[in-house]
């Protein structure tokens, strides 16, 4: 058994424009209070477990060090007994909408979603880490443990590598189109918008949006030649949250809290906020509004990492559970592991010589703002440790983000902490501003 040592992060790659959301009120300033308590029964709550992911009990398999998966039921629309099971998907808040491989659903032979010009929809999603995803768009019936979302776009991944138009893969030849390549069986995207263009209301990648060519999104085909099209918000890629007929505001996400490392971790994904009595907004979380593409500020070692309107919104601070480290620019001057390590190049990690605790201050645009503290461990020595082959969960995993990113706030920052992720244009609870907005 392996680990693979590799940086994911699976938050958007933003391609359209950039939108400023309205700020909320309020303000609060303190540190982050951890907590161990996790939400296991009702039937808006969802089983997720660190585990490794599903190939990490196979011989010569590997670890998927930091991610937290899921299992999904995919129908043909309309059906209870015409379905599949998926296991193994990875959860991100970092993006949006279930997205799986064509094998898992072929034998469903669910319907096909068309562009705005009456052909068949090809959606590309391309994530920060320099990957990206290709694959029709199609409808399905989809359960999340006892709630079901019907009728919802999901994008069902090709398996070949032919066909991808450039504009799409923009030069990458990161296409994540297998299980082993992307670590996962399919993503199930729970992140702040419903869908996955719905900047400026949903009608970015629609003909509302009035550009004068579509955005590299979607996409129509006539034979091996792929164009960027225009989609009706109904059919773009869909978070299945948004379609529940009630806890779909948003998502908490709850995971117990690891010190050092752990062979699994298993957690929460509660729908809803506000909606139930086990999803109610804790009296200690913070609420961090957002501007720019959904971004807020860190404030780490003297240097604000907040998104730059006038740069497509670069340097911005996000939460994602898609990535399997906090990732931030090397303010501090730590030290990178070596390149020639014998386990491989590590120079993408942090490795100081021993453990160091650190804190940055996240601020929201409605004035909030929180300290958090972090630890950042040496990744070699986490990666060779003698419980590598069987250690999923590293709270101490850490890497080097450019100066023009900002703080990726990865899979270890949710250890402990329960993260809110509410929404942009679904109903809130009365007292609590209108999503989009992360709170913890």
């Amino acid at each position: 058994m392996t680990t693979d040592f590799v940086v994911r992060r699976f938050s958007f790659l933003v391609v359209s424009a950039s939108l400023v959301w309205a700020a909320g009120c309020g303000s609060s300033s303190h540190s982050t209070t951890t907590t161990t308590t996790t939400t296991t029964t009702g039937a808006n709550v969802l089983p997720i477990a660190v585990d490794g992911g599903p190939t990490a009990h196979q011989t010569n398999g590997s670890i998927y060090e930091n991610a937290a998966f899921a299992t999904a039921t995919v129908c043909v629309p309309g059906s209870t007994s015409n379905c599949v099971t998926i296991d193994n998907l990875l959860v991100d808040t970092g993006s949006v909408g279930l997205r799986v491989f064509e094998p898992e659903v072929s034998s469903l032979g669910l319907p096909a979603l068309n562009a705005s010009n009456g052909s068949p929809a090809y959606n590309c999603v391309s994530f920060v880490d320099g990957s990206y995803l290709w694959g029709q768009v199609e409808q399905a019936d989809v359960g999340l443990g006892a709630e079901t979302a019907s009728k919802v776009p999901i994008q069902v991944i090709s398996s070949s590598n032919t066909g991808v138009p450039s504009s799409c893969s923009n030069g990458s030849s990161q296409n994540d189109n297998t299980v082993a390549l992307l670590g996962a069986n399919g993503i199930l995207g729970v992140g702040l918008e419903p869908t996955d263009c719905y900047y400026e209301g949903g009608s970015a990648c629609s003909p509302l949006a009035g550009l004068s060519t579509p955005p590299p999104i979607y996409y129509t085909c006539s034979g091996s030649s792929c164009s960027p099209a225009y989609i009706a918000v109904s059919n773009q890629v869909t978070d299945p949250v948004a379609l529940f007929p009630t806890d779909n505001n948003g998502v908490v996400v709850e995971l117990p809290a690891v010190s050092g490392s752990e062979a699994t971790v298993s957690g929460s994904l509660v729908f809803g906020i506000g909606t139930e009595s086990n999803n109610q907004l804790s009296s200690s979380a913070t609420i961090f509004t957002l501007t720019c593409d959904d971004l807020f500020t860190t404030v780490f070692n003297g240097t604000s990492n907040g998104p730059d309107p006038n740069n497509n919104c670069a340097g911005g601070s996000f939460i994602d559970s898609g990535s399997n480290a906090l990732f931030f620019p090397n303010a501090t001057n730590i030290p990178t592991c070596p390149k020639n390590s014998p386990i491989g190049d590590l120079s993408a990690w942090y490795c100081p010589s021993s453990t160091e605790s650190l804190s940055a201050t996240n601020e929201g645009a409605n004035g909030s703002s929180k300290t958090t503290d972090f630890s950042v461990a040496n990744a070699e020595t986490l990666f060779t440790s003698s419980s590598t082959d069987t250690d999923a969960a590293f709270s101490g995993l850490a890497g080097v983000n450019p100066t023009d990113v900002g703080f990726d706030w990865g899979l270890p920052f949710f250890y402990g902490v329960n993260v809110y992720v509410a929404m942009d244009g679904q109903a809130m609870p009365s007292g609590t501003p209108a999503g989009p907005w992360w709170a913890y």
